[in-house]
């Protein structure tokens, strides 16, 4: 296999994006990915130097993609956290990925930290319109609270769907996740 030095870092990414698109992280391999993006394994090490750095780039993919719904303003609160549900819908794999059980030492990839602080971040400050009064204290477990609810409405849909129990009420819910965040977030 030759090397291809342009973009071959991109390429791996992508290829490996989209296999966790498809599939999950666990069907990610770096020989499948050497032979989708026509190289060797030893030209993939060459830009990640483990699989843990390449599952690094597929998390900050994820946060940038998840962030891009953050408008850092009050009127955009409710739709900050529509995306953020339909993210997890739309990209299961990639969702758990960032959020679920699977380890990984964010601290050893500080613009990945950052990323996934922003996140919740954009949630505080967007809290932050609307709890102008409220002590700190408060005004955190607000922000775990809807926190937990969103991460938890994304579980709830994606069961309903994989298991065809998906009700009218979450079929509403998913059709209308902006009025469904302010009835639950501010009534």
């Amino acid at each position: 296999m030759s090397y291809h030095k342009e973009n071959l870092k991109e390429r791996v990414a992508e290829i490996a994006w989209n296999i966790c698109l498809t599939d999950s992280w666990q069907k990610v391999n770096m020989r499948l990915v050497a032979e989708k993006a026509g190289v060797s394994t030893t030209a993939i090490y060459r830009h990640f130097k483990n699989k843990t750095s390449l599952k690094a780039e597929l998390i900050r993919r994820g946060f940038q993609t998840l962030n891009e719904g953050n408008t850092g303003s009050a009127e955009g609160f409710s739709s900050y956290g529509a995306h953020y549900i339909r993210f997890g819908l739309d990209y299961p794999h990639i969702y758990d990925l960032m959020f679920g059980n699977t380890y990984f030492e964010k601290s050893s990839y500080p613009d990945v930290e950052a990323l996934s602080s922003s996140s919740f971040g954009g949630l505080v400050e967007g809290l932050k319109h609307f709890m102008p009064d409220e002590s700190d204290k408060r005004l955190m477990i607000k922000a775990y609270s809807i926190w937990a609810a969103v991460h938890g409405m994304v579980g709830i849909l994606r069961r309903a769907k994989l298991e065809g129990k998906e009700t009218e009420t979450l079929k509403w819910i998913e059709t209308n996740l902006e009025e469904y965040l302010e009835i639950v977030t501010f009534s």
